[in-house]
Order: structure tokens, then sequence, then C-alpha cells
């Protein structure tokens, strides 16, 4: 469920972003996306932070040139800020060491959760001579106590990803039911109307 989101908050950023048909609106609305994303990043919601980063760094949003010229310097300095923590080298170790800083409750990047376990697990085998391989166990103990907090803090995060809240007002009615465009050729080729090649 929470990969779905991820990949379907991403989608929508792009989406929003291509559907925009007046450069001065779509500078607004990637503002917009920078503080939301920068706001997730401060509410310590990881996977939601990403998922917006991802979705402006799309080849179909990131080559609009003519609007990404007219977004103002305090707004491209906060997104490269924020990129860095995004970027992948050295196995996210920008990402891994700003989220060991970040206090609990937090929201992890959930397909590096799943990267990390993944590998614990397909790495180790279960069993050696018929024995239980604790340290396997151990290890993806520690792997997912470090993305989720601690285990005090274990039960907020299953609460925080799986509860949602009911739906009050058309916000609400919006977030639920996102309009995505999730084809990478349409959105290339929206991307192409609003800014063709040169």
């Amino acid at each position: 469920m929470l990969l779905q989101q991820c990949n379907e908050v991403q989608l929508w950023v792009m989406t929003e972003v291509l559907l925009c048909p007046t450069l001065c609106k779509r500078v607004q609305l990637i503002k917009k996306f920078i503080k939301i994303a920068a706001h997730c990043k401060a509410q310590r919601n990881l996977n939601s932070f990403f998922a917006i980063i991802m979705g402006l760094n799309a080849g179909a949003v990131s080559r609009l040139s003519q609007t990404w010229e007219k977004i103002p310097g305090k707004f491209k300095k906060l997104f490269s800020e924020l990129e860095t923590v995004t970027d992948p080298s050295l196995n996210h170790k920008a990402y891994r060491d700003s989220f060991k800083k970040m206090k609990s409750p937090k929201i992890p990047f959930l397909p590096l959760l799943l990267k990390d376990i993944t590998f614990i697990h397909e790495g180790n085998k279960t069993f050696h001579d018929n024995l239980v391989n604790f340290e396997k166990l151990v290890s993806l103990c520690v792997s997912f106590f470090f993305w989720t907090g601690n285990i005090q803090n274990g039960k907020w995060f299953n609460q925080s990803l799986y509860l949602y809240p009911p739906a009050h007002d058309s916000r609400h009615a919006y977030t639920d039911y996102l309009h995505v465009i999730d084809n990478q050729q349409t959105l290339f080729e929206l991307s192409h109307r609003l800014e063709p090649r040169a």
C-alpha cells in the first residue's frame, strides 16, 4: 500500500505539472511542490518527501527548461538542498545520515527499507546445519528498527502507516483519488507539447 502510494504521489506530481497549460501557473505549482516536499521532510515523512522530489526530477518534468528558469533563486536553492538528501550515491549515504539524526516518529522511504531487508534475507541462509541463523534474524530486526524507530515507536509506525483519518472534506476526497497519468510516453508527449525541443 505504501509503495503504491509512493508511486502514485510521484506520478501525481508529474501529471499536475504537465497538465498545467501556462508557464506562470507551472512555475507557481513547482514552487508549491518544493514547499510541500520541504514540509514533508520537516514532518519526517520521508516516503512522501522522496515521491515529490522524484516526481519533480522525472525526465518529463526536469526537461522543462523554460519553466525551471523562471523558478526564483531561493526555491532553486531549497530544491537543490532537498535533492542532496535523495542522492543515491554511496548506498543513499546522505539520506541514511539525515534519517539517523531525525527524532522519532518518522516514516522512512519504503523502497529503501525493503531493499535493505531483501538484501539481508536473500544474502543469508535462514538455517545452518538445521540450526536457526540468529545473526540473520538480528540483522533483520536491527535494519527494521533503524528505519522505523525503536521498539517503543513500532506501535506508532504501524498506526501511522495503515490507519487513515476519515474523509471529512473535499481535501480528503481529493487526496484519496489523485488524478494520475500512469504512462511515461503520454507524460513525455505532454512535456514536449508544453516546451517543444529547440
